[in-house]
């Protein structure tokens, strides 16, 4: 239930892309998207409603835009640091279409470069985010001695 609590929480702060987001608010999010996108592939794949998984999949791309940019804001990053691997994963499938042997060499290349790309990704989301204000914000775990 801590997911779902934590998700709905990120899902308020649906198109926020300039404070920070914590790694616990990040991977609570990670999980509620992988639990939600199970489910609707299984409803989807039962009652042949597959457009409709897509459709909510599309719509809770923002909010996965926003806490990814949040979680490098977290860290000191810039939101920026997320273009280059989306734009070389949307690149891969134009890379696959066309046939030959130096094609398909050039799109595994391609393909080499993503994961590399989502790997770096993933090493700056798994790091611990500063606990002091940052250019971004105050830290997203910090607490008040004010009482």
């Amino acid at each position: 239930m801590f997911i779902f609590q934590s998700a709905l929480e990120t899902l308020r702060k649906y198109a926020d892309f300039n404070s920070r987001a914590s790694r616990h608010e990040f991977w609570c999010f990670v999980a509620f998207m992988m639990i939600i996108q199970a489910i609707l592939g299984l409803v989807g794949g039962l009652f042949a409603l597959r457009a409709f998984a897509g459709l909510i999949g599309l719509l809770l791309l923002v909010p996965q835009a926003a806490v990814a940019v949040r979680r490098l804001h977290d860290i000191g990053k810039p939101g920026r640091e997320l273009i280059v691997p989306c734009v070389m994963l949307s690149l891969l499938p134009f890379a696959f279409y066309f046939r030959g042997i130096l094609p398909k060499i050039i799109a595994l290349g391609l393909l080499g470069f993503t994961l590399l790309a989502f790997a770096n990704l993933l090493t700056l989301f798994l790091k611990k985010g500063s606990t002091v204000p940052n250019k971004y914000g105050a830290a997203p775990t910090a607490f008040s001695y004010a009482g």
